[in-house]
């Protein structure tokens, strides 16, 4: 099992209808969640080398700190108010609870059930209710608004939409909670099971075990494409099926149909009737269902209520639903009582434009599933005209992007770095273009934000990092030695043999030291992944290029994090130095960023310097290294040389270097 997969399945995934608004505490908000995924992948995996008894005691830890900054926050605004009290109470309460699950008892696998379950509940109210109440009262007293007042429209302001949003999403993660470590236990059994099933594909046995090699490999088939529980196809199996289907070259647009049903409030029968009697209602649910699916449809188990139908005709959803209602719904009979079901279903019609391949149109289905259990629960929503129409877009986009490549439709320009004091140029960001053929020139928020987790962030990685060597080579044959900065994608960092492929673009340039290319990551590129993420950099660092933390102070910095991570330079995001004119905290977050710098001996770049004003300030607190509009603009690479002859600081940039001198 890989770091990925850590990341890949998440018992609490983040929405921005959690942020308070307060950015402090939104960012600490965000590690408290990521430490309790990290720790539910831990209990869930039976591979794991790391006690979770040493993760549950870092989610205390950083509870404890995290609990002490925000009722700070809320003291310094709101004083000694009840609801401060309140809500320091709820806080010492939380560490009650969790250590008498420590201390429990009962069997290890109920303590973990009930654990998730409470920290899940707890941590969606908590912030979505509670947190953002102080919240919002911080914000209409710094407005003037006297304490009661504030409360009151707090109060009213609570008492509506946002109190269904916080039912609905409590039930929503409540299910993530008894669900989650289910999936990842099947999920990893049925990876063990492939890796058992390639081994045995690929090697060679002995005549005499040949029988008993081909009932382990039915065996293991079966594993690897069903579901245990209820006999049905897993996630694998219908995946399998889809493509099928796909592959048609009769098939007619939007003439096929995937349901994605999810089970509602079924964790009223695992609390009434126990998990053993749940599971056997699944089973049972699962063989009406497999009768009364359509001719010529499949159906499957994917994760622990949820169910998918693949229907070859698109016109019989609706009967479909029906029938699937119909025999859901007459009782179960389960030890000591009955119980009907009902569910919430997902339904995308395919093949369209926005869905290319199984693994799409399966996310589609499941996207809108979870649109219908927060808009109308019970009944069934169809993937919309709209949401069909971003998808084309989103996969056209990627097309074009594709042929843009092969028909050398990108190019780079660079925006200088200078010393302001001194006016030297000190290297150049290499800062990507698309001249579409039918767009025109298109910057990289138009198209870069789309490729963020695609492999196509790779190729056009690839691409920079190679063109920047070629014009390196150009501007050596001119008289001109420049240093380029490159930015580098998290997916693109982490892809393996990147360090080899690196190696590769050296070896074709030996005449340009790799010192001269700087390679920028954004913190989140390591965030998760530090060891990992350090390990590239330091192979990449004894191949001689260097590395530069972008857009500084916008992530999860911390002082452990900057200490093992072995960069060059960190850049100070151009927002920070924007508002710094006019906000004092950015003023002091730059500050600190500079502190830093001199404390871990690392050199300093400000982004977004865009005035005479903004590169006195910086000056004046130590940071003379910079780029920005008030510098240049990103300019063809021809122009470089011609820019540099003519560039000069502005006097009042030169007379802070005498005054600092």
């Amino acid at each position: 099992m890989s770091d990925d997969d850590v990341t890949a399945f998440e018992i609490f995934p983040w929405n921005r209808n959690f942020e308070t608004g307060i950015e402090k505490i939104d960012e600490q908000h965000r590690v408290l969640v990521e430490i309790l995924n990290r720790l539910a992948w831990h209990f869930a995996s039976s591979t794991s080398e790391l006690e979770c008894g040493h993760i549950l005691d870092e989610l205390l830890s950083y509870a404890a700190y995290h609990f002490k900054e925000e009722e700070g926050i809320w003291k310094a605004a709101l004083g000694e108010q009840e609801m401060v009290n309140n809500h320091h109470d709820s806080h010492q309460l939380f560490f009650v609870q969790i250590q008498m699950y420590r201390s429990s008892g009962e069997s290890e696998e109920k303590v973990i059930g009930d654990l998730f379950n409470y920290l899940t509940r707890w941590l969606a109210f908590h912030i979505l209710e509670s947190d953002r109440r102080m919240a919002l009262t911080v914000s209409a007293v710094k407005r003037g608004t006297p304490i009661a007042e504030a409360r009151e429209e707090v109060d009213g302001q609570l008492s509506g939409s946002v109190s269904v949003m916080v039912s609905a999403l409590l039930e929503v993660y409540g299910k993530f909670s008894a669900s989650t470590i289910q999936l990842m236990r099947e999920k990893m059994a049925r990876l063990r099971a492939e890796d058992e099933l390639e081994r045995l594909q690929n090697e060679k046995l002995d005549a005499a075990l040949q029988q008993q090699a081909s009932d382990h490999e039915r065996q293991l088939q079966f594993l690897a494409y069903s579901d245990p529980v209820t006999g049905l196809m897993n996630r694998n199996g219908i995946l399998r099926e889809i493509r099928h289907v796909m592959q048609q070259n009769d098939l007619a647009a939007g003439s096929a149909a995937l349901i994605s049903i999810d089970l509602d409030n079924f964790h009223d029968v695992n609390a009434r009737f126990g998990e053993e009697a749940a599971d056997r209602l699944l089973g049972l649910l699962a063989r009406r269902w497999r009768e009364s699916v359509a001719h010529g449809g499949q159906i499957a188990r994917i994760s622990g209520d949820e169910f998918v139908v693949l229907l070859a005709d698109g016109g019989k959803v609706e009967a479909q639903l029906k029938a699937l209602r119909l025999t859901a719904g007459q009782p179960f009979t389960l030890g000591g009582g009955s119980i009907s079901v009902d569910f919430t279903a997902g339904v995308v019609l395919f093949p369209h434009d926005g869905a290319g391949d199984a693994d799409t149109v399966l996310r589609q289905a499941d996207h809108t599933l979870f649109r219908a259990k927060q808009e109308q629960k019970g009944d069934w929503l169809f993937l919309d005209a709209n949401e069909q129409r971003l998808s084309a877009e989103r996969q056209q986009l990627l097309a074009d992007i594709r042929a843009g490549l092969v028909d050398n439709q990108f190019r780079l320009e660079y925006q200088p770095k200078v010393s302001m004091r001194s006016g030297d140029l000190v290297g150049v960001e290499a800062l990507i273009r698309w001249d579409h053929p039918t767009r025109g020139l298109l910057s990289p928020i138009h198209f870069l934000p789309m490729l963020e987790h695609h492999p196509l962030i790779i190729d056009i990685g690839e691409w920079v990092i190679e063109q920047a060597f070629r014009q390196m080579a150009a501007w050596d044959i001119e008289g001109l030695t420049l240093d380029v900065g490159v930015n580098l994608a998290a997916l693109h960092l982490q892809q393996p043999g990147f360090t080899e492929n690196l190696a590769g673009i050296l070896a074709r340039y030996p005449h340009v030291a790799p010192q001269r290319l700087d390679l920028e990551i954004l913190e989140t590129a390591a965030l998760g992944e530090l060891d990992k993420a350090s390990r590239i950099i330091r192979d990449c660092g004894s191949l001689g290029v260097t590395f530069s933390l972008d857009d500084f102070g916008t992530g999860y910095s911390s002082l452990s994090y900057l200490k093992q991570l072995p960069v060059k330079t960190l850049k100070i995001d151009q927002g920070f130095v924007r508002g710094a004119l006019s906000n004092g905290d950015d003023i002091s977050i730059i500050k600190g960023i500079i502190g830093l710098s001199h404390a871990f001996d690392r050199k300093l770049v400000a982004e977004g310097v865009e005035s005479k004003e903004h590169g006195e300030l910086l000056i004046s607190l130590g940071c003379f290294d910079a780029q920005g509009y008030a510098i240049a603009k990103p300019m063809k690479p021809e122009k470089i040389a011609v820019w540099k002859n003519k560039w000069q600081p502005y006097l009042e940039w030169s007379a802070r270097e005498q005054d600092i001198t």
